[in-house]
Parts: C-alpha cells; structure tokens; sequence
C-alpha cells in the first residue's frame, strides 16, 4: 500500500509541475504530456491502492 501512496505523491507532484508550466506559459504539447502522465500516475496509485498492492 505504500508504493501506492508514493506512485500517487509522485502524480501529485507532476500535477503541481504541469499547473506551474500552464502559468509560465510553456508550450502547450509540454503542459499537456506533464498533465496526462500526473493524471495516469494517479490513476494507476488509486487502482493500486484498492487492489491492496
């Protein structure tokens, strides 16, 4: 269960990462690839988490 959280701390932090890229204007491509890879991060430390791994 703690990979889990970790997996999901990670996508938490890519989350940030890809909000901070928006801000600074970065181009859209690099913005979109952070936010997709934060958005499967969390999604797979979520399934993880439920299926007790």
């Amino acid at each position: 269960m703690s990979t889990a959280v970790l997996v999901m701390a990670l996508g938490a932090f890519l989350a940030g990462g890809a909000i901070s890229f928006h801000q600074q204007r970065k181009p859209t491509w690099a913005v979109a690839l952070m936010a997709l890879l934060a958005a499967g991060l969390i999604g797979f430390g979520w399934y993880a988490w439920f299926q007790g791994r």
